[in-house]
């Protein structure tokens, strides 16, 4: 059993074996990242610690309403959905037996987020502001 445990993780560990560089972070500062475009700098990372939304989640629709909410973030100049909404097939609250089969969904993006030096972010649609921590990267 020693061996068959040796001949799978000593190659492992070969292969592995100077491509591993352990990263040494330095906490730097708190901020808050509204829409206006910022870049993580030279020598620091940024991690993503949440998302303050401009809305809370929206009330279930009566009357067969649909709701299609995204909210989203600027990450590289591109639009990132970071929380959706959908809510719909809902006709009356009261009649549960004779009324399509509600369908509702909230999906919300996991933290923490990583970002490298010169990644840009911003706060898109629906989101306020980001709350990152920064980190100098110290070789």
């Amino acid at each position: 059993m020693k061996e068959r445990l040796m001949a799978f993780f000593l190659p492992v560990l070969l292969l592995s074996y100077g491509t591993i560089q352990a990263q040494n972070l330095q906490f730097g500062r708190t901020k808050l990242i509204d829409s206006k475009t910022d870049t993580v700098p030279s020598g620091k990372i940024w991690k993503i610690e949440s998302f303050v939304y401009s809305k809370t989640l929206a009330d279930c629709p009566g009357s067969g309403a649909t709701v299609n909410i995204s909210d989203s973030i600027v990450l590289n100049g591109n639009k990132l959905s970071v929380r959706a909404q959908r809510f719909a097939g809902l006709v009356d609250w009261r009649n549960w037996n004779t009324s399509p089969s509600p369908e509702f969904l909230v999906w919300e993006q996991k933290t923490p987020m990583w970002l490298p030096a010169g990644t840009t972010l911003a706060a898109g649609r629906g989101v306020l502001y980001i709350s990152i921590l920064e980190f100098k990267d110290v070789p």
